[in-house]
Order: structure tokens, then sequence, then C-alpha cells
């Protein structure tokens, strides 16, 4: 089942956000400050280039990537070595160099938490060239006072706004531990597929089993070994067999309990989906 190089590789440019939502996680890790350096995230994407030029890179995890001083330049590299990007973002910074890279990224989610991050949102979109091929969308959280006053203006439209998709997503963690959320304990547990797919490094060039678990193993740094080489360690292989272990079994995200609901885009017709 485990990619012999991983499809999915998070890069996250820093830890620090701008904003303080009451359900984030940022709330309880030590690691709240830092930003990747730009050697280390070009040795990465090089080596990406080599191993699976058809992988995704997510230059986000636990905080807003746009706070990089080199964030356009960084992302610039990536894309100009033609590999594909997601992003997600809170819209608070839409300069001039900034909104000409998410116009270039396959797919960017506007992650609402504020009125100004909706409105430089849709104003992202109203300003799109129109050989622009990336997939917009918009996304919530179900407890937060912007999707009470955005997600129904948004779900309504006859063209979702113009996004191509939007999400409602449940709370994922209560008091920062994920799995709190879940409710459906009996269900048959599967093996995780982010231990089949993604691999994720911090800002400061450790890694962790999962995007989900918001703390790093320390055990191997990036800046002295290659994802490869992480990806197919003793450790990389232990977390494998033990599965779920103490750290796993908590989390519900394997369930699809935590995805929430997606309105799209399908044949001139919106569809509904409710996950799980």
């Amino acid at each position: 089942m485990i990619q012999s190089f991983p499809s999915r590789i998070v890069l996250e440019l820093t830890p620090l956000c701008n904003l303080a939502c009451f359900m984030c996680p940022r709330h309880y890790i030590g690691d709240k400050d830092g930003f990747m350096e730009e050697g280390l995230f070009k040795k990465l994407i090089d080596e990406v280039v080599v191993e699976n030029p058809k992988a995704t890179i997510l230059p986000f995890w636990r905080g807003e990537s746009c706070l990089h001083k080199k964030f356009s330049i960084l992302l610039q590299y990536a894309i100009d070595k033609g590999l594909k990007i997601h992003l997600s973002t809170n819209g608070h910074f839409m300069s001039k160099e900034n909104c000409k890279i998410f116009y270039q990224c396959e797919f960017i989610t506007f992650s609402i938490h504020t009125d100004i991050g909706y409105k430089n949102a849709l104003s992202l979109i109203e300003n799109k060239p129109k050989n622009c091929q990336t997939t917009f969308q918009i996304s919530f959280v179900d407890t937060e006072k912007t999707t009470n006053k955005y997600l129904d203006e948004c779900a309504s439209s006859s063209i979702l706004l113009g996004f191509d998709s939007i999400r409602l997503y449940k709370q994922h963690t209560i008091g920062g531990e994920f799995g709190k959320t879940q409710k459906e304990r009996g269900k048959k547990r599967h093996f995780c597929p982010k231990l089949v797919h993604t691999f994720v490094v911090s800002s400061d060039g450790y890694f962790s089993r999962c995007n989900h678990i918001w703390e790093t193993c320390r055990e191997i740094n990036l800046n002295e070994a290659s994802i490869k080489e992480v990806w197919h360690s003793e450790v990389m292989k232990k977390i494998r067999e033990e599965y779920p272990d103490s750290k796993c079994f908590p989390c519900d995200q394997w369930s699809g309990h935590t995805c929430g609901e997606v309105w799209n885009k399908k044949n001139g017709q919106i569809v509904h989906k409710i996950f799980n």
C-alpha cells in the first residue's frame, strides 16, 4: 500500500498566523514561530521534481503561509519546476505578487474567518484572468460567526458566487485535541491513508506523520536527510506497523467525520454532498 515516494508533500512555510481563531489547534502547540529557509524549501522541491514530478505540493500547515517574506519567490520556484500547488489561505494578504501566485496554483481554498478574508476572496474571483485554470474553493467551519453570516449567501447562489466549490468543515478539535468531536466510535477502523501518501515537513525541517497531528517527530531533520530517506526510515516504519498507536488512536480524521459538507458545480447544476 505504501507509495514508494509520497504524492502529497506538505511544506510548512511558517506556523505563524495573523489570526487567533478559537477552534484552531495552534493555541495548544509549542511551535508558533519561525520560517522555512529558502535553501531547505528549494532542496525539497528539487527532490520532488526528481522522485515524483506528479506530486502535489501543499505549502501550508499550521500557519498562514503568506506571512513568509519570500512567499511569492518560493512558490514561483515550485511552479516554474512544473509542480502542482494546492494552497490554503485566510485571504488577508492580497498583494499583486501574491495574487499572481494564486492564479497559478492548481487549487486554492480561502478559509474564511473574517469579513476581510471573505471580501478579498470575492475580489480575487471577480478579477480572475480569462486564461486562469485555478480551481477556487471557499471554506467555512461550522462553529464560526462568519459561517452563519456568509455560507447561505454562497450556497444559495446559482453559480456559487463564482467559486468552483464550497466546503463546510466540522470543528476538527476541541481544546486542541483531535477526536473529541467523534461520534461513531464503533465504526470499523481502516488504515489511515495519510501514512500511505502524505509527507509533512515543518518550517524548522522536522517532520510529522500526518498534517492532522500538530507535533513533529524530532528524530530526523530534513536539513540533513532527504524526503525519501525519512519516508522509508525505521521511524516511519514503526509508526505504520503500530498504527493506531497512542498518537493516532484518538484522531477521527480517518473516518470522514470532520469532512463536513461540500457544494460543487456539475453539469451546470449544484451538487450538495454530506460526507460520512
